[in-house]
């Protein structure tokens, strides 16, 4: 699995690029705008037809993913560690609507209690961070964990096949892509070299 994240603030070319990006074969977007009002992301969502919407989970304002009829929802670790009973029974209820649920980890050893409840799990930061400072790799592999674990942090297409070498059952891409001169060049790349290896 191939998925690319989005920047945390909007920018000019932001959608007509995702849009490029899905138009290349890229099937999961992740929505992370932590900073942007309900109102504000629902009129980003109005700017994609329906089957780029299907492509995207989102990581805040959980309802517009019902509204825009959209891939998913995302859960932070805050979210996944305090609701306990209710929240499993909210991601019961999401999965019965066909939603995908995902959410993301910092330590290993938190995988084995928690990420079964999941459809992936985003584990990070596997190698240093592109875009946030400070944030070094840490290494992990995840070999005989039957769920799906992404991997995430400092992934670039010449990470990609030490990602599959380190048991990953893909790579999610931020800093990579919004950080670049192109790219929608930057993610054929990628691309090119996930498909190569992950074949």
């Amino acid at each position: 699995m191939l998925i690319v994240i989005t920047a945390e603030t909007f920018f000019t070319a932001e959608i007509t690029q995702i849009k490029q990006l899905i138009d290349l074969g890229l099937k999961t977007v992740h929505v992370r705008k932590p900073q942007t009002s309900y109102a504000e992301l629902k009129s980003w969502f109005q700017q994609f037809e329906p089957h780029y919407l299907a492509t995207m989970m989102l990581h805040q304002h959980h309802k517009l993913a019902e509204e825009f009829c959209c891939k998913g929802m995302h859960f932070t670790e805050m979210q996944r560690n305090t609701e306990s009973e209710a929240f499993r029974f909210q991601l019961e209820k999401l999965t019965k609507k066909v939603f995908q649920v995902s959410t993301s980890f910092h330590e290993i050893n938190e995988l084995n209690s928690n990420a079964a409840l999941f459809d992936y799990c985003f584990l990070s930061p596997v190698f240093t961070s592109i875009s946030k400072t400070e944030y070094e790799g840490k290494g992990f592999e995840v070999h005989n964990i039957p769920q799906q674990i992404i991997a995430l942090g400092g992934i670039t297409s010449e990470k990609i096949v030490e990602v599959h070498q380190r048991g990953f059952s893909g790579a999610a891409v931020l800093g990579a892509i919004w950080l670049s001169k192109n790219p929608v060049e930057e993610f054929i790349k990628i691309k090119d070299e996930y498909e190569h290896i992950y074949r």
